[in-house]
């Protein structure tokens, strides 16, 4: 009886762990500085982990934000090009980018990320701390 519980404690915590992971996703810029900072520490291991979860993140909000657009454009669609009916499709448009890419990664605010850190993603500077913290692990 006592090893079910701790079976049945243990996957509730996982599924638990699974459900607030899936509600928001953890800003890629705070796990950016975080794995910078852990690499001037010298604590290779969680460079790894931070600049492999920073990309993760970055990629699904980029996939998230495409796939939003790409479905809020086939839902308000322009019929039409009176000036009055433009501005109303460009205002429902981007409530439902909006709402969807809040419900999927979480509030918008913790993406608003500087384009000092966007650009080093884009020249994939993530990608080089990663295969020094590679080596230095490895040797």
């Amino acid at each position: 009886m006592d090893v079910n519980s701790k079976i049945y404690g243990l996957l509730t915590c996982f599924l638990q762990s699974l459900l607030l992971s899936s509600t928001t996703l953890e800003p890629f810029d705070l796990l950016y500085d975080n794995g910078v900072e852990a690499f001037y520490k010298g604590d290779y291991g969680n460079v790894v982990r931070c600049m492999e979860s920073a990309l993760k993140s970055f990629s699904e909000v980029r996939q998230t934000r495409i796939r939003c657009r790409l479905k809020c454009s086939d839902q308000h669609r322009f019929d039409s090009f009176r000036t009055d009916k433009i501005f109303e499709v460009i205002l429902y448009r981007a409530h439902c980018i909006n709402q969807c890419t809040e419900g999927k990664i979480g509030a918008g605010s913790m993406h608003k990320v500087s384009e000092d850190v966007i650009q080093d993603f884009n020249r994939r500077i993530p990608y080089n701390y990663l295969q020094l913290a590679y080596r230095k692990t490895c040797v």
